[in-house]
């Protein structure tokens, strides 16, 4: 599905406006949602970025999405997009000004992973005074390649 060359996550405008919105909503308690896009000439392209759902968990340390919600909003993008547009990863954040991935989140991502059989990203962002122009420095996004026992992070670009 991704090449093994892949160096920059691009997001979309719109994908931002979406992180701004939940976490003007929710402040310092987690929030989050999944990723969706595609990968193209090595890079990582997400299209849009989901909230968590009517029936997600958000708590000061501890988000979890509606997974049914989920499901649906990732199945019609898919079927909307001709297969072009899937499930690439997932999005939080963190009551912190620059994030740093615990080890909940790292396995999160590995089990994920390892359960799909396919690359996927983590992007974590730190909710302390966020907002779109400081996108860059307050997310870390990470990647996580089947059948390889390395996490990495990758340069962030807007678009």
């Amino acid at each position: 599905m991704f090449r093994m060359q892949l160096v920059d996550v691009l997001y979309h405008k719109s994908v931002l406006e979406v992180f701004s919105s939940e976490i003007e909503k929710f402040g310092l308690i987690e929030t989050g949602g999944v990723l969706l896009g595609y990968n193209q000439n090595n890079q990582l392209i997400i299209t849009r970025a989901t909230d968590g759902g009517p029936k997600a968990i958000h708590e000061d340390f501890y988000f979890q999405a509606d997974s049914h919600y989920i499901d649906m909003i990732i199945d019609m993008e898919y079927a909307n997009s001709d297969g072009k547009i899937g499930y690439v990863g997932e999005w939080h954040s963190h009551p912190q000004i620059y994030p740093t991935p615990s080890e909940v989140d790292l396995n999160s991502l590995l089990e994920i992973t390892e359960s799909s059989k396919t690359t996927n990203i983590l992007l974590i962002i730190g909710a302390v005074d966020f907002d779109n122009t400081k996108f860059i420095d307050q997310t870390i996004s990470i990647i996580k390649k089947f059948n390889e026992n390395k996490f990495y992070s990758l340069n962030q670009i807007i678009f």
